[in-house]
């Protein structure tokens, strides 16, 4: 029961892995209801991303970085992360953190 509640104030951290390419962050989609939380689509994410929304660093699964994309998205950091996992159109490129700052982490164009 603990668990339960401590992954549902912390959902990005729960039942996603360092380097996995699940519903929570990675998978490609076409809607939200094809991921834990929400499906962002053009620019930066070629062929849809599932990922988390974010306000911090904090808010985001162990791998990746709260970015500026959308106000506010979790995306992979690279390397250690792969960026052609993703598929077509997708590579590490430096992007604006929220709150200031950039990182290099997986993007489209």
């Amino acid at each position: 029961m603990k668990r339960l509640i401590l992954c549902a104030l912390f959902t990005a951290a729960c039942g996603h892995g360092t380097g996995s390419i699940d519903k929570t962050e990675g998978a490609a989609c076409l809607s939200d209801r094809d991921c834990d939380h929400l499906c962002y689509q053009g620019g930066h994410f070629p062929g849809g991303f599932c990922s988390v929304p974010c306000r911090t660093d904090l808010d985001c699964p162990d791998d990746s970085l709260c970015m500026s994309d959308s106000g506010g998205v979790c995306m992979f950091v690279c390397p250690p992360f792969d960026c052609a996992r993703l598929g077509p159109g997708w590579s590490c490129r430096e992007r604006d953190q929220l709150g200031g700052g950039h990182a290099d982490v997986c993007s489209g164009d």
